[in-house]
């Protein structure tokens, strides 16, 4: 069986990733051999977070403090990890306003 980094290559980007199941993803996937963009509004826990799987694990973190909320988010991004191949994403942070799913569809 393949491992994670031949299927989902050798980096990860996981939002809302300073605390709670995002800091959790991060952990797991690190023990996993991915590499991190980790992501996250609060930029000195995150950094804070980041240092704990590049102790325990062979792997690299890049750290993004970023509010996802704003409108230039995605060229942010684009432009902290145009270098990296990034093939999976946990996309653990974020709102919506709650709607019914059949008028969330008809948009």
């Amino acid at each position: 069986m393949k491992n994670f980094v031949e299927i989902y290559a050798k980096w990860a980007f996981v939002t809302g990733a300073s605390s709670g199941i995002g800091a959790e993803f991060a952990q797991k996937l690190a023990g996993l051999g991915l590499n991190l963009v980790l992501a996250a509004r609060r930029r000195e826990r995150l950094l804070q977070l980041a240092t704990t799987p590049e102790k325990e694990f062979p792997i690299k973190v890049r750290c993004l403090s970023i509010d996802l909320s704003t409108e230039d988010f995605m060229a942010r991004i684009q432009s902290e990890t145009r270098d990296l191949e990034i093939g999976l994403l946990i996309n653990n942070a974020g709102f919506a306003k709650p709607v019914s799913f059949l008028k969330m569809i008809e948009r």
